[in-house]
Parts: C-alpha cells; sequence; structure tokens
C-alpha cells in the first residue's frame, strides 16, 4: 500500500506533467505568449499548481524544451541499440514513430526564431540542444550505413522535413486533416529510403545546423 506522501508525490508529478503537455500543445498553436492562467485552465489545474512548479511562464516555457529533448534523447538511446540489434529496419520506424508522436516537431516551427533567446535557450539547453542533435545525427548516419536511408539528406533536414509535414491546414476537419497527416508523413518516410533520384543542392548536416545556431 502507498503511504500519504508517496500518493502526493505521485499526484504533484502527474499534475507537472499534465501542465507540461497543455503548455506545450498550446505553444505549438499560438506561439510561446501563451499567459499562464490560459495554460491552467486548459489543463485542469489552479494557476498556484502551476506556480509551485514552474515560479514565471519563462520557466514554464524551458521546462517544455527541456522535457521534450530529454524524451527525445530517450528516444536516440533506444534507437542506438535497436539499429545494432537483429532487426534494425523495425528500429529505425519505430524511432521515426516514437519521434513523430514526441510532440517535438509541430513544437519546432515555434521554437526555431528563439534559437538564440537566451530566456528559452539557457546555457544547459543549449548544450542539452547540442547533444541531442549529435545523438540524432549519429543515428540517422547508422541508419545509412545500414541502407535504411538515403545517404545524400542530412538530419536537420528530416527533422525539419517531418517539423513542417505535421500541421494541418486550417478549416479542414479533425478526420480530414489526421488522414491527410497519415499520408503525409507517410510519403516522407517512403522519400527517406535509398533508390530515388540524386537532390538539389548541398546536404545539410548537424554540424552546419550547430555553427548556424551559435552565430550571434
Amino acid at each position: 500500500m502507498r503511504t500519504y506522501a508517496a500518493g502526493m508525490r505521485a499526484d504533484a508529478a502527474r499534475n507537472r506533467q499534465r501542465v507540461l503537455d497543455t503548455a506545450r500543445a498550446l505553444y505549438s498553436v499560438q506561439g510561446l505568449d501563451v499567459p499562464v492562467e490560459a495554460v491552467a485552465r486548459a489543463a485542469g489545474v489552479g494557476i498556484g499548481t502551476v506556480y509551485r512548479h514552474f515560479p514565471d511562464r519563462t520557466r514554464l516555457v524551458q521546462a517544455v524544451v527541456a522535457d521534450r529533448l530529454a524524451h527525445v534523447g530517450g528516444l536516440l538511446a533506444a534507437a542506438r541499440t535497436g539499429l545494432d540489434g537483429d532487426d534494425p529496419a523495425a528500429a529505425w520506424d519505430a524511432f521515426l514513430g516514437g519521434f513523430l508522436d514526441s510532440g517535438l516537431p509541430v513544437l519546432l516551427p515555434v521554437l526555431v526564431p528563439h534559437a538564440r533567446d537566451a530566456d528559452v535557450f539557457t546555457e544547459e539547453l543549449v548544450a542539452v540542444r547540442a547533444r541531442t542533435a549529435n545523438a540524432a545525427g549519429e543515428v540517422v548516419r547508422t541508419a545509412q550505413r545500414l541502407g535504411l536511408v538515403r545517404d545524400d539528406v542530412g538530419t536537420p533536414e528530416i527533422v525539419l522535413m517531418f517539423a513542417a509535414a505535421m500541421h494541418g491546414t486550417p478549416g479542414l476537419p479533425d478526420e480530414v486533416n489526421s488522414a491527410l497527416l497519415a499520408r503525409r508523413t507517410g510519403l516522407l518516410r517512403a522519400a527517406l529510403r535509398p533508390g530515388g533520384d540524386p537532390l538539389p543542392g548541398e546536404r545539410v548536416d548537424v554540424e552546419d545546423l550547430l555553427a548556424l545556431l551559435a552565430r550571434p
């Protein structure tokens, strides 16, 4: 039987994650300026609950970014293990599916304009972002060596293509947007497989992206 204190800790952890998930969903649609009060209302918790976990809106934004980077970091670790296993194709497909479901792709278009904003990306988060990007590059290069992904596409290109594909068309019914999303992401998965026509221009790699983000 769990103790009262343990139950309270579990409830607090659930409330915290609910706030993070709600804030991420709102930010993805409305941008990072969503008031804390709106997040609390949408999450179904009191404003005091939000402030107990996140002292202000800036800390909440940072926590959302950290939460998603940590989640994707776990997906990448599992992918590295799976790509070394008996069924690397299944591991790659599982990673792509997990990444698309992670909430990070739909959030990226909102985050990119704030890539050099210290109020969003603290020094610690910049370091985590770089580690995550490098880990993603390693996974993609492994998938390319195994013949699972065409070798003329870079990791940032894959990420940003899927991020662009995640947004539906305003005015269409939800079920139509969901069906179109499945087809768009399926089309991109197919386009990543080896054997297509050569792509125009230069490949963009993780190193190129990190250098761009480091510019003042």
